[in-house]
């Protein structure tokens, strides 16, 4: 490895005892002083060490001079600058001085209050979004809501990130790393990636943002459009092409639905990436139920009120104020609104919809459930392609009921239970389908069965032995 030339401050380290450098600007110096790469080369190492640093481990109650002593270099002088703690002498090469000056100006709320007014709005709303879910909150959903941090870089005391968590994380204010949690939000065992305020740093961020005067100046500058409409609907609009480009299946709301669906809700002065994620969960609310949404006109009232209520608190892990939940449903709305307008969908869907928000969101203390009509047995609740024959195989409310019965009724004995079907009404029918189950995986048994609740056992027995089958759909 070639010796180390003068740092910025001209003094000489010996290559043996790196000091407070980076292991990975060494490696980036030996890289370029070995041969001549293209700037693109260097970008792509720069983006990959930030990202790899976004994968440590990380607390959710994490505290400030411990989150400073696990940053890099470059980024503790980047937050200097951002925060102008001003170092002299040697104290400018001494890494513990930089933090102890940096924890300093962090928790002076005078400095702090400066911090948080010279943040781009855009930057600002995000930390009173992370504020608002008690300090921390899981990474996508910032993502989805202030766009992503692609071409931050790592040497963010030469080019200071860009994006609007990026703001947040130059001044020393936001952190990001992996922990293990359930969808809850508790201790789990699943990782997952997360944006920390320093625990220390969420109290006095909270009295700055909440103040008045802070408050009025947002107000004043959105009023005065200084948050650009067209710089949300441009993250919006980079946000929905980004997330349509990784998907492996063709949802049947389009990205060609999408985009001057949210040109047009901004020019109506909404927030376009508000718009952008709500629309986000309901491409990923008709993903989980595609075998009965296959065309936009297919979503039905029960769908929108599973949407707003059940649907986002067993996918998302935060928890739903009834504000964000008629948030929700009231892009449903208008999106809806606008496919009819272009033709899209017919005016009885349009009308469905604009009834079911409506009911949805008419209690005060509450959200209006709406609740799917009972089934008759051809409901088609789970699908999937046979591994051996490639064939799509299609199970109903029938196979649900009877897997019910086999377990509830007869210890999971399908030798019994056949015999049973020429006593009982549709016997031929349910005896068909039975036989289907009996060559199911297990493991596909339990998840057909998973969802349904004692009552639906017992309800499932009676059908079985008083009730004809039917193969109709209320769904």
């Amino acid at each position: 490895m070639p010796s180390r030339p003068e740092d910025d401050y001209g003094e000489v380290h010996n290559e043996d005892d790196p000091g407070d450098h980076d292991p990975l600007e060494w490696e980036l110096d030996s890289v370029l002083n070995a041969a001549e790469l293209p700037g693109d080369f260097v970008h792509y190492l720069a983006e990959q060490w930030r990202a790899d640093e976004e994968n440590k481990a990380i607390s959710v109650h994490l505290p400030l001079d411990v989150a400073l002593s696990q940053c890099p270099n470059a980024w503790i002088d980047a937050a200097c600058r951002a925060n102008r703690v001003i170092l002299r002498g040697r104290m400018r090469q001494d890494r513990l001085a930089k933090i102890a000056a940096l924890i300093v100006s962090l928790t002076d709320q005078k400095a702090l209050t400066r911090s948080v007014i010279e943040l781009p709005l855009h930057a600002r709303a995000a930390l009173r979004r992370i504020l608002d879910r008690g300090g921390w909150t899981r990474l996508s959903e910032l993502t989805r809501l202030f766009g992503g941090m692609k071409g931050d870089g790592w040497f963010w005391d030469e080019q200071p990130p860009r994006s609007s968590l990026g703001e947040l994380r130059r001044r020393g204010l936001l952190y990001i790393g992996k922990t293990a949690l359930t969808r809850s939000g508790a201790a789990g065992k699943r990782l997952f990636k997360v944006a920390v305020i320093p625990q220390d740093l969420r109290p006095l961020l909270r009295s700055i943002i909440d103040n008045a005067v802070v408050r009025q100046e947002e107000e004043q500058a959105i009023t005065a459009k200084l948050a650009t409409s067209t710089d949300l609907l441009r993250d919006a609009i980079e946000c929905a092409r980004n997330h349509y480009a990784t998907l492996d299946w063709h949802p049947p709301i389009r990205l060609a639905d999408v985009e001057p669906f949210l040109t047009s809700l901004s020019g109506q002065g909404y927030n376009p990436l508000l718009a952008w994620y709500a629309v986000d969960i309901l491409i990923n609310f008709i993903e989980h139920h595609l075998h009965e949404i296959q065309a936009p006109e297919n979503l039905c009232a029960y769908h929108v009120s599973e949407l707003a209520t059940s649907f986002v608190d067993l996918q998302y892990m935060q928890r739903w104020s009834l504000e964000e939940r008629r948030s929700l449903v009231e892009v449903v709305r208008h999106l809806y609104r606008h496919l009819y307008t272009v033709g899209r969908i017919p005016q009885e869907s349009l009308e469905e919809i604009e009834d079911a928000c409506t009911r949805i969101t008419s209690g005060k203390r509450k959200l209006c459930p709406i609740h799917r009509p009972p089934p008759l047995g051809g409901e088609l609740i789970f699908t999937r392609i046979n591994p051996n024959t490639g064939e799509e195989e299609r199970y109903t409310f029938n196979h649900q009921r009877l897997l019910m019965v086999w377990a509830g009724a007869f210890h999971q004995d399908w030798k019994t239970m056949l015999n049973v079907c020429n006593t009982v009404p549709s016997g031929q029918g349910k005896a068909a389908l039975i036989h289907e189950l009996i060559a199911l995986d297990p493991g596909i048994c339990d998840l057909i069965i998973s969802q349904a609740d004692e009552d639906d056992f017992d309800r499932a027995i009676l059908w079985f032995y008083e009730e004809r089958m039917l193969e109709l759909s209320a769904w």
